[in-house]
Formats: structure tokens, C-alpha cells, sequence
């Protein structure tokens, strides 16, 4: 990744189901999304609840389609639940995930925007189970 054009974003809410954020990409070709809660279980339930959505106007959102499946069994509390690796060229300048849980949580998400092609984008370099490249 290089360092000198990075951003990064977070958005946490304690006692939740559902936690969303609006993520304004001007001016960067990636953003890597990730969503984690503090527990190993409680986790996705729906697909409804685990979405990306993008839009030109930061009011109108259109789902991206992302083909990941959401996590119905426990895992550790240290991996990240859902990760969204997206390349923002071609895409509409705001992004806004929403992830969701079983259980009320501890949920986070965080968004680092880049315009390094050598990000981490596997499952294992993330830390994760669960990533999308799109």
C-alpha cells in the first residue's frame, strides 16, 4: 500500500444490530471496507444485513452486488466478519456499507482508501473468512 495517499474511516456502535456509513471516495482508486464485532457469535444472519451500496449524490443508493455469502456459524472475535476489497475506478464517488448481527454487539466498520494496487486482498492477509474483490 503506499502510505502517502492513504484515509481512513471508522464508524462503531455498542448495543447494536445493524451499523452503516456513508464513505466519500473522491480522489482514490481503492477502499478496503472491514466489519467486525467483538464476539464469536451473533454474527451475520441475512443477507439484507450485509450490503454495499454506492451513489453520485450521497442520497440515492444503489446495491452493489458483491457475491458474499453472510456468516451464519461462530468465529473468532478477532477476525473480521466481512471485508469488501473494492476498486473505485468506474464507481460512484460515495460508498456506504451496512453489516449486521444476530445479537445486539459491539459492531465496527473501517475503510481505508488507497491508490496502492499491492493492498492485501486474500482472505488469509486480511485476517478474515470472508472477502470480496470487486
Amino acid at each position: 500500500m503506499k502510505p502517502s495517499n492513504t484515509k481512513f474511516i471508522c464508524a462503531s456502535g455498542a448495543a447494536v444490530s445493524t451499523l452503516t456509513a456513508s464513505i466519500d471516495t473522491r480522489g482514490f482508486s481503492y477502499c478496503q471496507i472491514v466489519g467486525f464485532n467483538n464476539a464469536a457469535a451473533g454474527l451475520h444472519t441475512t443477507a439484507a444485513n450485509t450490503i454495499l451500496q454506492e451513489s453520485d449524490d450521497d442520497s440515492s443508493w444503489a446495491t452493489i452486488t458483491t457475491g458474499l455469502t453472510p456468516l451464519t456459524t461462530a468465529s473468532a472475535a478477532s477476525i473480521a466478519k466481512v471485508v469488501w476489497n473494492v476498486d473505485l475506478r468506474g464507481r460512484k464517488r460515495y460508498l456506504k456499507p451496512t453489516t449486521g448481527y444476530a445479537a445486539t454487539n459491539s459492531l465496527s466498520l473501517i475503510a481505508v482508501l488507497h491508490n496502492g494496487a499491492d493492498a492485501p486482498n486474500t482472505a488469509a492477509e486480511v485476517n478474515t473468512v470472508n472477502v470480496a474483490n470487486i
